[in-house]
């Protein structure tokens, strides 16, 4: 039975932290002479069971305390309303209640994405490219299944990459005109671009408009070199290039900018994103715990966009940190992966062991991942080159054939020999039967070897899912890649998890 080392001894003697950040500190014992370390967790967690296998509360749960322990710093993205609870329970276990920011109404903490990465200090600060990735991912989200066999992701159309370079110019805009850098004031410098060439002369709209306001700050600020091309090129955007566009391309252009942005311009979403900074995702790297408490079962679209808005910040921050200065290692956690995952993750995912961000996935099965990455192959290839990436697989209950016969293709085939034999008889049967001669019967028999699954699919349907009725207790097969365990000689063992 697996025993993490966290579990033992009492509560008390758990409040300390293990600040020894040494990749090959360990996390996790699967057994007396197995551990699973940071440098283990860094290299991505899959964790797939499910319904009702107990995932989250076997495997998920020792994890995500082991990395508690230990003093990662973590962004946790919530999909089911109890996740944030899970989390400030854990926390409060592990001593770790003092390094909460949860985020969501009713609390403190508030972020302005663009204000954030206009003005942050370091190497990259104010790279619109950085905002415009953000929109893009956003795109990505809103678009998911919109159109029959599309799949919503297989590829960027027109009309995604026409609203990206509105909204990449209005950003470089912004930036060069005015400290004011947020979603009311791009929605703003949008609305008020001229609609023809004849009105980008008019001397009425010049007067009135707050996109012609902007550029005439721009124009007057001393920039660099690069910053003075960048408005060149945004200037002829605006005042050629956007106004001699037909109507009706226009207008939709502007109405895929404006419906991605209109739930982050209201309620909850405007009060967390459009204000101050009183935090930044640089916070983990320090120690702090994030938890975007809007999850998506209670707040829909607008809690899923507000998940993505801050992974993809949090993620650009921990790849920009200087681990040498600062070994800490944090963990990036989505529990019902499924929902959050983009195009960008599986590219995130290949660099995240240099950033020492440990990616934690889990989810019901595989298929459900091949739907958010889209129809076609290249959703299909995204997807398998995510969880390729994830070198830690934990597989519990699962009745989806699918999911189990991926699994069972990792572990791997063996060879198995098979005797077969043959007999059929043209005399009496009590001849044959005592083996008489004369008997009249043909004998036969033959050797053959055949390549099998070294654990059958069938076999993940019968593992116990924790609860009473199985005394609490959550089984599961664990692979590492580029491991050979010691106890079973192969890249797989059986776990089991005691829930608490």
């Amino acid at each position: 039975m697996l025993t993490p080392f966290w579990r033992r001894g009492g509560r008390d003697r758990l409040a300390c932290r293990v600040l020894d950040w040494q990749l090959e500190t360990p996390l996790v014992h699967w057994s007396k002479r197995e551990v699973w370390t940071i440098g283990h967790s860094v290299q991505g967690t899959l964790i797939a069971g499910g319904t009702g296998s107990g995932k989250s509360s076997g495997s998920g749960d020792a994890i995500a305390m082991s990395m508690l322990r230990s003093g990662f710093g973590g962004f946790i993205l919530c999909a089911k309303p109890d996740e944030a609870k899970s989390w400030i329970e854990r926390t409060r276990v592990t001593g770790r209640e003092h390094d909460l920011i949860v985020i969501g109404p009713g609390n403190p903490w508030t972020f302005n994405p663009f204000t954030y990465e206009a003005h942050r200090r370091g190497p990259g600060a104010g790279h619109i490219e950085s905002l415009v990735g953000l929109f893009a991912s956003l795109l990505e989200l809103t678009q998911r299944n919109t159109g029959p066999g599309s799949g919503g992701r297989d590829s960027e159309g027109y009309w995604t990459r026409a609203c990206l370079q509105l909204v990449r110019n209005f950003l470089t805009l912004l930036v060069l005109a005015s400290d004011e850098v947020s979603i009311d004031a791009l929605s703003r410098s949008i609305l008020a671009a001229p609609q023809s060439l004849d009105q980008a002369c008019s001397d009425d709209w010049k007067r009135t408009s707050f996109c012609y306001r902007l550029l005439t700050q721009a124009d007057q600020r001393s920039k660099s070199d690069t910053q003075r091309r960048d408005l060149g090129l945004t200037a002829d955007y605006i005042l050629t290039e956007f106004p001699a566009l037909s109507d009706k391309t226009r207008s939709v252009i502007v109405s895929t900018f404006t419906s991605l942005v209109d739930c982050l311009n209201r309620g909850a979403l405007h009060e967390i994103f459009g204000s101050r900074t009183t935090f930044t995702p640089e916070a983990s790297a320090h120690g702090r715990i994030i938890v975007c408490d809007l999850s998506v079962k209670e707040h829909g679209l607008t809690g899923l966009l507000a998940n993505v808005l801050l992974k993809h910040c949090w993620q650009l921050a921990m790849e920009r940190r200087n681990v040498l200065e600062n070994p800490r290692p944090v963990f990036l956690w989505m529990d019902e992966a499924q929902h959050f995952l983009v195009s960008t993750d599986q590219l995130f995912l290949t660099t995240a062991r240099s950033a020492r961000v440990a990616t934690v996935l889990l989810t019901q099965n595989l298929p459900t991942i091949y739907a958010a990455f889209g129809a076609g192959e290249k959703g299909k290839a995204e997807a398998d080159s995510l969880l390729g990436n994830c070198c830690t697989k934990i597989f519990h209950a699962n009745t989806c054939p699918v999911t189990n016969e991926w699994a069972s293709s990792i572990i791997g085939r063996t060879e198995h020999l098979h005797v077969s034999g043959n007999n059929s008889s043209n005399g009496d049967w009590v001849s044959t039967a005592l083996g008489l001669p004369g008997s009249g019967g043909n004998t036969s028999a033959g050797f053959n070897e055949s390549f099998e699954y070294e654990v059958q699919p069938s076999v993940f349907t019968r593992f116990r899912t924790g609860g009473l009725e199985n005394y609490r207790l959550v089984d599961g097969i664990l692979i590492q890649s580029g491991k050979v365990f010691r106890d079973t000689n192969k890249i797989w063992r059986p776990v089991t998890f005691q829930q608490r």
